[in-house]
């Protein structure tokens, strides 16, 4: 493989803010699709005037947080499909009454993150001007957390191409393909009845059934990573009940499954690139060294588990997302040299035993493995192109060139999410021109994140009139509150005094 060379210009490459028609099939059918022109076209049910009984949380949350729920129709479409859905909700007070300005909710990503037993978490994230000024209310997407619908789990052991030599991308990628369909079609036949109705274009309608229910004219909204497509969505349906919008780690607007595969063959190795730049020069060569000599050899632990270019990529791609985790590839790479160079039998099996463990360990976080239904669920309602195996097979190719074959694995799991499914339920549809909110949203996002990549951000800046946006130089994947008070002042500001900053602002990495 050869050494990384992506440069921060080439990756600023947009994708054309350009027109395709958003194509809307009913939830029972998987064929032809109609056009919709606008989110107002939509039939939609009456808003239910729902109300809350609140009641203690339990000891899970903090003492002064009540919970509730939401009960939801099945589908916001269509009142012939029947049955409702009941959605947990949780709220923490102001805490100053007498300065409250009103609700901020979130939705923590995914998607498939719970909110309700996040709470706590963004408690402790918000700056205290915020936790003096709003209730932080937060609710569990429907199919997450403890919302309805259930739905029940569906895995697939994520697979690899062989561990050593070149990759036939073509031949790889219909087998993936295979795969990876034949399990999202028995996991699709599992959950039917349910998994036409959890998409965005749902829990859009879902929040503002809880705005009204919480007899709030308006919200303070921040979407993170997905939420971030929860909050635009907001915005197209209901933008007068929008106070003000803080989009962070941000998805793009004109989003497909195809744009999301050919995003990892340029922002994996651009989020490498800049953490070993980072870690400094003797990391940089250690990657290379690493990955150059796992092409052609893989290494064995004394228990048997063997360590592979595929998951020393895995792994380095995953933690490159989040500066707390650049220490744990410092290590890993550090051990893996050494079971590769070290003259000292002993010390190089320790090493290969180290690095082993630590990608077992790493795997074992996630025991459903590749498939995440409600994950599937979700990108596959709101985005209704499914990539061939062919097309997959080209952007794999692109990827190995950016970086190494296992960029272009990470670009093939990325697009193989909707294979074997059917269109269903309601996509979201793109933005094409800009939307005007009585405040401009605030755009947050790393320059380098290879989960949401900046390119992502500016095309959502360009969505909606006078939007500013808050770059970070480093990867991190979520930035308010997790990085830098560079970046906390202007969205602190923002939040509290819907106070757009007057030019986009620019903070260096910190490390």
């Amino acid at each position: 493989m050869r050494r990384i060379g992506i440069t921060f210009a080439a990756a600023l490459i947009l994708v054309p803010f350009v027109g395709h028609a958003s194509a809307v099939a009913s939830p029972e059918d998987s064929g032809a699709a109609t056009t919709i022109a606008s989110p107002a076209t939509s039939a939609v049910s009456p808003v239910p005037r729902a109300s809350l009984t609140w009641r203690s949380c339990g000891s899970s949350l903090p003492s002064k947080a009540r919970c509730s729920t939401l009960t939801v129709p099945r589908d916001w479409g269509s009142n012939r499909v029947k049955g409702t859905y009941g959605i947990s909700v949780a709220r923490i007070p102001a805490e100053k009454p007498s300065e409250r300005i009103g609700v901020i909710t979130f939705n923590p990503g995914g998607p498939g993150s719970a909110a309700v037993s996040n709470i706590t978490w963004i408690q402790g994230m918000l700056p205290q001007r915020v936790r003096d000024r709003f209730d932080i209310v937060a609710w569990d997407p429907r199919g997450v957390g403890g919302s309805q619908p259930y739905i029940s789990g569906c895995s697939i052991k994520d697979v690899y191409p062989r561990a050593t030599g070149t990759v036939n991308w073509e031949k790889w990628a219909a087998r993936y393909f295979a795969a990876n369909a034949e399990a999202a079609a028995a996991c699709y036949q599992a959950n039917k009845q349910h998994a036409p109705y959890v998409g965005t274009w749902q829990l859009v309608h879902d929040l503002d059934a809880l705005r009204a229910a919480l007899g709030e004219e308006q919200l303070t909204f921040w979407g993170m990573s997905y939420g971030s497509t929860v909050g635009r969505a907001y915005a197209q349906y209901f933008p007068d009940r929008v106070r003000a919008l803080l989009l962070d780690g941000v998805i793009s607007p004109v989003s497909t499954i195809e744009l999301w595969a050919r995003e990892h063959t340029w922002d994996d190795p651009l989020a490498i690139e800049t953490m070993l730049e980072a870690l400094g020069p003797s990391y940089q060569a250690k990657y290379a060294r690493v990955m150059d000599s796992l092409q052609t050899r893989t290494l064995r632990s004394s228990n048997g588990n063997t360590v592979t270019r595929w998951s020393v990529g895995r792994d380095i791609i995953s933690w490159a997302s989040y500066q707390s985790t650049w220490s744990s590839v410092a290590n890993l790479l550090n051990w893996v040299d050494a079971g590769l160079r070290s003259r000292n039998a002993q010390t190089r099996q320790r090493s290969i035993d180290a690095a082993a463990d630590m990608l077992s360990e790493s795997s074992a976080l996630d025991p459903k493995g590749w498939l995440e239904p409600q994950w599937t669920y979700v990108n596959c309602s709101d985005m209704p192109d499914r990539p061939t195996p062919a097309r997959l097979a080209e952007i794999a190719r692109e990827g190995e060139a950016a970086g190494g074959v296992h960029i272009g694995q990470s670009a093939l799991r990325e697009g193989v999410q909707c294979a074997g499914l059917p269109r269903f339920g309601r996509p979201i549809p793109q933005i094409l021109s800009p939307i005007s909110l009585t405040t401009p949203p605030l755009v947050a996002n790393a320059r380098a994140d290879n989960r949401t990549p900046w390119t992502a951000a500016l095309e959502m800046s360009r969505a909606f009139t006078g939007t500013r946006t808050v770059q970070y130089g480093g990867t991190h994947h979520i930035v308010f509150g997790r990085t830098t008070s560079c970046v906390n002042k202007p969205i602190t500001r923002y939040l509290v005094g819907t106070r757009i900053p007057r030019r986009d602002v620019v903070c260096p990495l910190r490390y």
